[in-house]
């Protein structure tokens, strides 16, 4: 990027208008410091994230529109506010999705209030991450500061520790999980690849993924896990033929958008599975997105979502089985992360299999609701330090990813090594 690209008062932008299965990249104005506690951070690369997906399907986000999309990224410093003391201008950061809260809460809520980049005004109005610039609130707080020992790491691992890493390990950690554990793992989308690998890292004794796509599937077995194909039998069924007790732990990386064995979208599906092939005092974490929202201009698929769903619970009650759910603030649970990265024990960046230039995010946004991607990177010519010529990069894999000439099995999968238990056989 150029110094007079860089001032200009405009920048480029993924946009949701509040049409289900369509986004657009348009320019908007340029995000600037609110407040003096504010930083602006010019992105080097963003991403896809699956919960972006709940947007493009209109069942999730603010009723209000345009608003921009997106909440994985990092980058360089390019401002900071008076009132900011540690971060500095061209330091390499992470953004994490949920900034720090300025509000003081000293009272218990009924209802949670969310406040996250990429959806839109009644979510904090921060603005989105897929876009060339971001105003990252608390600058201080809110940010994770990359030192010299990360210049060896690509972006493409670290970005996913802003949030899909993090939600991925504490979901893991949610189920109960302890070393020699056996698990199951509901989606192999990049969440629950990340879960399963997590798991292998921490010393799971057997990781079963559970997904119909065969790519992912794919890779899952790539990294240890063994693979099950719900569509050819109950998951829970063809678990508990290997595991006649049961898994310990199961981690739910779908969540409302699930669809059951025939294919058809089924709320119950993947939480009723997990019940039926956790073991007796075992755990189960849903780091996959339960959020219904009334139709609205901005949600305009919000009445497919339902406030509520069945539940076996005299199943779960019997099992005496325990379960958490919930948003993960990532900044609070990267740091382990950081260190696998840092050690070289973690290459997480192996769940992409494109990359881009913003300009190609509709059809980016396309193929990974057809899951014809498994996750993608947004990278932007901003002269990200050991990448190479990255708008190059992005205008190959683009071409590929427009002209379909890349085959449906994703074969471009970075390789990537890490320390584990001995691999699983099956």
């Amino acid at each position: 990027m150029t110094e007079d690209r860089r001032n200009e008062e405009t920048m480029r932008s993924v946009l949701f208008d509040g049409h289900p299965f369509e986004v657009n990249v348009r320019s908007i104005p340029k995000a600037k410091l609110v407040k003096q506690t504010d930083a602006v951070v010019r992105v080097t690369t963003a991403a896809i994230c699956g919960s972006d997906l709940h947007n493009y399907h209109g069942v999730f986000g603010s009723n209000d529109v345009p608003y921009a999309l997106g909440h994985e990224a990092m980058g360089i410093v390019e401002e900071v506010g008076t009132e900011v003391k540690t971060v500095k201008v061209g330091d390499r950061v992470i953004i994490p999705d949920l900034p720090e809260d300025d509000s003081l809460h000293v009272e218990p809520e009924i209802t949670p209030v969310l406040a996250l980049y990429g959806e839109g005004a009644q979510f904090g109005n921060l603005g989105g991450c897929q876009a060339e610039f971001v105003r990252v609130p608390i600058a201080d707080k809110s940010l994770i500061i990359l030192g010299e020992e990360f210049e060896h790491i690509e972006d493409r691992d670290l970005v996913v520790l802003t949030d899909i890493f993090p939600t991925a390990w504490v979901g893991l950690t949610w189920s109960g999980f302890q070393a020699g554990d056996t698990v199951a793992i509901f989606g192999a989308g990049p969440v629950g690849l990340l879960a399963a690998y997590s798991a292998i890292i921490r010393g799971a004794s057997r990781v079963y993924s559970i997904d119909h796509v065969e790519e992912r599937l794919e890779a899952a077995a790539s990294i240890g896990a063994i693979p099950i194909n719900f569509t050819k039998d109950e998951p829970s069924a063809q678990i508990l033929a290997r595991e006649p007790n049961g898994v310990q732990r199961a981690v739910d990386c779908v969540g409302e958008e699930c669809i059951n064995g025939r294919l058809k979208h089924d709320q119950s599906f993947v939480i009723t599975q997990a019940v039926k092939c956790t073991s007796v005092g075992g755990g189960i974490g849903v780091i996959g997105v339960h959020f219904a929202q009334p139709t609205s201009k901005g949600v305009e698929r919000g009445n497919t979502i339902s406030p509520t769903m069945t539940f076996p619970m005299t199943l779960f009650w019997e099992k005496n089985l325990t379960m958490r759910a919930g948003t993960v603030d990532s900044k609070m649970f990267v740091e382990p992360m950081l260190e696998l990265l840092k050690s070289g024990r973690a290459r997480p960046g192996f769940v992409f299999s494109s990359t881009i230039g913003i300009e190609d995010a509709p059809t980016a946004y396309r193929r990974f609701s057809d899951k014809l991607e498994t996750k993608v990177l947004i990278k932007f010519p901003s002269g990200e330090k050991g990448n190479g010529n990255v708008r190059e990069e992005a205008r190959k894999n683009s071409d590929s990813l427009l002209g379909g000439q890349r085959p449906r099995k994703a074969k471009q999968r970075q390789s990537f090594s890490y320390t584990s238990p001995k691999r699983i056989k099956h």
